[in-house]
């Protein structure tokens, strides 16, 4: 199956997930690496191991990688309950702005099926630019995703069920540190327990996973330990 009939090149917003992984994998296959790049936005929101992750996966399929910073409108930073548009608007934006630069046709995202049956906010933006999303268009769902972004050989490559980092701030305005503070945390413990999320509630965390478990109490005590460090308490839902 072909996914790129109308595009001889492209670039893909990669996040360094598996989703816009597939999609570079799926462009690569069919274009070849002379047509097709990979962007990565390293904004303070995105995890520092997934933009490692996104270079490593860029590099193993040999296409030129850029990264860039964009500048979300207030509405981002006041965490507004439709703040992914307004940050998703800006890092399009700037793909947008790679992509006349460089040539490239098409600009590409990993949204599948299964993100339209989640409030998503930054969907919106897709048809606003016009971005291809090959996965979507093709009706594969993560699953098929994980399927082809399996196909890509890197041992150190590391692919976790991830969201941006300011989702994890519930209340209050998205500041550097914050994010930061979430980001120290989530990497001492990503490992040991996948899907952790430390939702930011000002004084309070609430510790919740991706991927439902059973902690015991020795788990607990090792993640109270971490997350007691920046948060007066400590919640686990």
């Amino acid at each position: 199956m072909k996914y790129f009939n109308d595009y001889k090149s492209c670039i893909v917003a990669l996040s360094g997930g598996i989703d816009s992984a597939a999609v570079l994998k799926l462009a690569v296959d069919e274009l070849g690496t002379d047509d097709v790049a990979a962007a990565t936005c390293v904004n303070p929101h995105v995890f520092n191991y997934e933009i490692r992750n996104a270079e490593l996966i860029a590099n193993a399929l040999g296409v030129k990688w850029y990264t860039f910073t964009s500048t979300p409108s207030e509405e981002f930073f006041e965490n507004v309950t439709d703040k992914c548009y307004y940050c998703k608007k800006s890092v399009i934006g700037e793909i947008f702005k790679i992509a006349e630069k460089y040539g490239y046709q098409a600009v590409c995202d990993g949204s599948n099926i299964d993100d339209l049956d989640d409030y998503r906010p930054g969907m919106k933006i897709l048809k606003e630019y016009g971005v291809f999303s090959p996965l979507l268009e093709a009706v594969m769902d993560k699953k098929d995703a994980e399927t082809i972004a399996g196909k890509i050989d890197h041992p150190d490559i590391f692919f976790n069920t991830e969201s941006c980092a300011a989702t994890r701030i519930k209340t209050g305005r998205i500041t550097e540190v914050r994010l930061e503070n979430i980001e120290k945390i989530e990497d001492k413990l990503r490992y040991n327990y996948p899907g952790i999320r430390v939702r930011d509630y000002g004084e309070t965390a609430k510790i919740e996973f991706k991927i439902k478990r059973s902690l015991t109490e020795l788990d607990r005590e090792v993640i109270d330990n971490v997350v007691g460090k920046f948060f007066e308490k400590v919640e686990f839902e």
